[in-house]
């Protein structure tokens, strides 16, 4: 008989790898989060929206630099900017001191949707904090900071 390369016992948690694992909490936070903005706006907001708000920064922000924190192309991060344009949550500006360079500036609407997003994240650490506890949410915290790219690429000497 084969075995198995990667399966998955829906009956022990346990059996999920590491990716798997952070990946269906990632979207369960992601879906969480998205439902509780959209239940209480009239802008539908999807998984790139939501993306794209987390990285805005709240001066000035350039598609070239969304790009490099999003890790896509500056094609893909202005399609993406296209519905945050339109249901009026950022809007672009030129910034002559850049050679006519659009900047990407966050709306007051934009803003009250970040801060809205703040408080459900907030909450939603409170409740994960109820579940886990204080010691070990402050260890998956610590635990998700290093700059894992460069961890999991590094070889064994």
């Amino acid at each position: 008989m084969k075995k198995l390369v990667n399966h998955i016992d829906n009956n022990n948690p346990s059996s999920e790898n590491l990716f798997q694992l952070m990946e269906r909490a990632q979207s369960g936070l992601e879906t969480a989060l998205l439902e509780a903005l959209n239940e209480g706006s009239n802008i539908p907001l999807g998984r790139g929206d939501l993306k794209l708000l987390a990285n805005l920064d709240c001066r000035t922000t350039y598609a070239s630099e969304l790009a490099r924190r999003l890790n896509v192309s500056r094609q893909a991060v202005n399609r993406l900017l296209k519905n945050l344009i339109e249901t009026g949550l950022v809007r672009l500006e030129t910034d002559y001191a850049r050679r006519n360079t659009k900047m990407i500036v966050i709306t007051d609407d934009g803003a009250e949707v970040i801060r809205i997003a703040l408080d459900l994240l907030a909450d939603f650490e409170n409740r994960l904090k109820a579940e886990i506890g204080t010691n070990n949410l402050i260890a998956l915290k610590k635990s998700l900071q290093p700059d894992w790219k460069n961890l999991l690429t590094k070889r064994s000497q």
